[in-house]
């Protein structure tokens, strides 16, 4: 009986940890850049890699200051700090990028316009969001609030890739 006991649990333990890394939906953090600019890196870096944003949106809250770079109208990237911190622009951290056109791509090649099929094939299936009237296919970088998401049309080709540290 204590052989059968031990199978049992070892069975049962196998089990939660393969589902558990099934439902994980992570991607590893060196996929969280598009076109090398990601969570992590500053606003100074980013200005390295386009140089100058044609329009520049800047918000402050008693807490938070956002700037977030134009590039062209499908393609943003935002930088934020906390206000008290008094940061210099070109230091602040990017929080997040939206990208709607396939000018860039991941590290892996990924890009809107191709299918959603191959995040699956490479990363899994996601967690799905309904934003707005839109589907989304949310990762999680390990042990981080990062996370990237694509977009994507009835058809499931992505639309819209978004990395940072929200939706």
């Amino acid at each position: 009986m204590p052989c059968k006991s031990k199978l049992a649990a070892f069975i049962v333990l196998c089990s939660m940890l393969i589902s558990s890394v099934a439902f994980a939906h992570n991607m590893p953090w060196e996929e969280m850049y598009v076109g090398g600019v990601g969570p992590g890196c500053t606003l100074g870096y980013v200005k390295e890699i386009y140089g100058e944003p044609i329009d520049k949106i800047e918000s402050t809250t008693d807490w938070l200051h956002i700037v977030t770079y134009k590039y062209s109208e499908s393609f943003s990237i935002t930088g934020r700090s906390f206000t008290e911190e008094n940061i210099p622009e070109n230091e602040m951290i990017v929080a997040g990028l939206v990208l709607k056109d396939n000018s860039l791509s991941t590290p892996s090649g990924i890009r809107v316009g191709s299918p959603y099929e191959e995040v699956i094939h490479k990363f899994g299936y996601g967690d799905e969001v309904k934003l707005s009237g839109k589907t989304y296919y949310c990762f999680n970088a390990p042990n981080s609030a990062v996370e990237m998401s694509f977009g994507v049309d009835g058809d499931y080709i992505i639309t819209e890739i978004r990395a940072g540290t929200e939706l």
